[in-house]
């Protein structure tokens, strides 16, 4: 600070009163801002050493009494030098604007008066939802008192929804050739969709049983191996014990794998065509033959 580098010297100042606060500290970190330009911000410090002042015991307030009157000295002049600006927006503006200056976000509160800045140049920025940044650069001279009205600038409307496509299908005999076979806006039936779920979970069902039955099958070297006559050693009932489970799941897998299928073409036979209005519709009839540990067998009948 003594060599003029107040770039450097005010903020290492300032953050060593951050991390040990001393009113020592914040008189000397007031006097670096006042000689780097720094007018209000010097002056807000001033204050506050004075108020740390006030609060300190007699014998504390001897030891700062000259720092105290030069800081007294210093409100007195940076009060005549200190710049005022007062921001204000137009009549139109929205109220949800927000307005930032020098990145600092101000209330409504503080718009329309005059408040103390430091000299110098001063970024302004308006905004309204997420429309355009309007920015303003202002620049304040020592003792300088302006007010400035913000340019705002809405958002764009919202481009209208387009307007649908109408189409015309003229009436009488040429209806039929304006629509194709299968009229548009029919989508696929319930029937037809409770097909493709249970044929889905029928082959989802069947994988598993393929699976789980590979396993089981891959046990059954060391079964044969080491069992005889329903008689195991460890070795035979560690493989007994690892192919239960997945002879179980196989079972269960190949029966549902093959109740969902049969459901599935029971259901996708049986849909109606457009063709079949008033005329009599197939039948078709699916069960489940038997399920057990070698696999499931299902049947289909159907008469067209």
């Amino acid at each position: 600070m003594e060599a003029g580098s107040y770039d450097s010297a005010c903020p290492s100042i300032a953050e060593s009163h951050r991390l040990d606060p001393r009113p020592g500290t914040l008189f000397t970190l007031a006097d670096c801002r006042a000689k780097s330009g720094k007018l209000a911000t010097a002056l807000a410090l001033y204050e506050d050493y004075l108020r740390a002042v006030f609060q300190m015991t007699m014998a504390q307030k001897l030891r700062h009494a000259e720092r105290a009157k030069v800081a007294a000295a210093q409100k007195k002049v940076l009060a005549a030098q200190i710049p005022e600006l007062t921001l204000v927006l137009p009549p139109s503006a929205p109220k949800e604007v927000r307005v930032l200056r020098d990145g600092t976000e101000l209330t409504e509160a503080s718009l329309g008066i005059a408040l103390p800045v430091d000299p110098g140049e001063h970024v302004v920025t308006t905004q309204v939802g997420d429309g355009p940044a309007v920015e303003q650069r202002i620049t304040l001279e020592k003792g300088e008192k302006r007010t400035v009205e913000l340019e705002v600038k809405e958002p764009p409307p919202a481009a209208p929804a387009p307007a649908p496509e109408v189409v015309v299908v003229p009436k009488g005999p040429a209806a039929a050739v304006a629509e194709p076979e299968g009229a548009a806006g029919q989508g696929m039936s319930g029937r037809r969709i409770g097909a493709f779920i249970a044929g889905g979970i029928g082959v989802a069902g069947l994988a598993l049983g393929g699976v789980m039955g590979g396993m089981a099958l891959s046990k059954k070297s060391t079964i044969d191996a080491s069992c005889v006559d329903g008689i195991c050693n460890a070795e035979g009932k560690a493989a007994a014990d690892g192919a239960r489970t997945p002879g179980l799941l196989s079972t269960i897998g190949f029966g549902v794998g093959a109740a969902g299928v049969a459901a599935g073409l029971v259901l996708f036979l049986t849909e109606p065509s457009s063709s079949q209005t008033g005329s009599a519709k197939g039948k078709v009839t699916a069960s489940v033959l038997g399920v057990g540990s070698e696999g499931a067998a299902v049947g289909v009948k159907g008469v067209f």
